[in-house]
């Protein structure tokens, strides 16, 4: 039945980002009301591949790991769930010179915060997975720490510890619009009723944009394909084989702890697509497109007939690859765009969205890092280690 309600925030979109950022603003004592159309988790939080890493390419991201971590690291106490954190280690490998000049470079910055990657050449590749001998690469960059967690866990935790802390998620409510005010936003209107709220946080990932259209605001995000699959290896991966990145993130493959092995890959191809209807399939000639790249890539036979699933999800990304933690003139607070790095960044989207309302600024990261204004001129720098 229709209903009218106040809170003191509404988050749109109950996704990994949405429940952190519930989880940091009910703990502060704020009346937190979370709305999402479909259940928690079930955009793109739950259709990735779960990766948790600090090998990444710029100080903006590479903070957001460093702040991030210590919440992966302590999870099940924080949030009560094990998200089966499995810190496999992560290897970007080279096929060039050129290629390892560039991991040298992101290994020498990730030093300046600590992350304790290292730059392996050929002989160290052979020495420590055999597997990779004779396949041609002249290194890698490596760190043991990374690795990824059960993403359905992940979003599980965020929701429990959310409401433990007091806030309220409602499923099945659809946003329809928004009545403004002089001063901004002053009432959210929903398929449920109207809610007024007095901050309106958008959660919503890659429906992000299609939200903000509503208040004739345009956001400088646009919503990747990616595509990934599961399937048994022809031959059993060893257990202590890292997560294998590919030479420019084209390919990639981990094993898990049943067996399986987890491959995806944009093969060359940056799609993109409308978030309000993509396919949610991978494409059956990108499967075996996959299966034959991860073959001459890595030396992997997987046979079609073994792949057990296959899944696509959308990565939400702006031109630097870089997240939106900010207020809009409309009055609207935006945290999105992370570039199929939600996940892994979600307890510091969730840190840094409560210090910028609770606070009034954000304090943990340079505020301009992650603005909307840094769009209006020259982009500085742009993570290029998404895969």
């Amino acid at each position: 039945m229709p209903r009218s309600s106040n809170e003191d925030v509404a988050i749109i979109g109950a996704g990994v980002i949405g429940l952190s950022c519930a989880y940091f603003l009910a703990r502060s004592g704020l009346r937190v009301r979370v709305l999402d159309r479909n259940l928690p988790g079930a955009g793109s939080s739950t259709r990735n591949g779960g990766g948790v890493r600090s090998q990444l390419g710029t100080p903006t991201s590479i903070r957001l790991s460093v702040l991030s971590e210590p919440y992966w690291a302590e999870f099940e106490q924080r949030f009560g769930v094990d998200p089966w954190l499995r810190r496999i280690g992560y290897l970007f490998l080279a096929a060039n010179e050129s290629q390892l000049q560039v991991l040298q470079q992101q290994v020498e910055l990730q030093h300046e915060f600590d992350v304790p990657s290292e730059l392996l050449v050929a002989e160290d590749l052979s020495a420590r997975w055999p597997i990779l001998d004779q396949l041609g690469f002249t290194g890698g960059s490596w760190c043991p720490v990374d690795g990824y967690v059960d993403q359905h866990r992940a979003v599980h935790g965020f929701a429990r510890a959310a409401v433990a802390a007091g806030a309220t998620i409602e499923c099945g409510v659809e946003v329809i619009g928004f009545d403004l005010e002089a001063d901004g936003i002053g009432a959210v209107l929903t398929t449920k009723g109207t809610f007024r709220p007095d901050i309106v946080v958008n959660c919503a990932g890659a429906w992000a944009p299609h939200l903000a259209e509503r208040l004739g605001l345009e956001l400088p995000i646009r919503s990747r394909r990616v595509q990934l699959l599961h399937a048994h290896p022809s031959v059993p991966l060893s257990p202590d084989l890292p997560w294998l990145i590919g030479p420019l993130g084209q390919v990639h493959v981990r094993h898990d702890s049943v067996g399986r092995v987890q491959v995806g890959g944009f093969l060359g191809v940056d799609e993109t697509v409308d978030a309000l209807a993509f396919d949610q399939d991978a494409d059956p000639s990108w499967i075996m497109r996959v299966l034959e790249q991860t073959r001459e890539t890595f030396g992997i036979e997987i046979e079609r007939s073994s792949v057990i699933k296959s899944w696509a999800g959308l990565y939400p990304s702006t031109p630097d690859q870089h997240p939106i933690i900010d207020r809009t003139e409309a009055g609207m607070i935006v945290v999105g765009g992370f570039a199929g790095l939600g996940l892994m960044h979600a307890p510091a989207a969730g840190l840094l969205a409560a210090e910028l309302i609770l606070d009034g600024e954000i304090r943990s990261v340079d505020p301009a890092d992650v603005s909307l204004a840094r769009f209006s001129g020259p982009i500085e720098s742009i993570e290029r280690t998404g895969f």
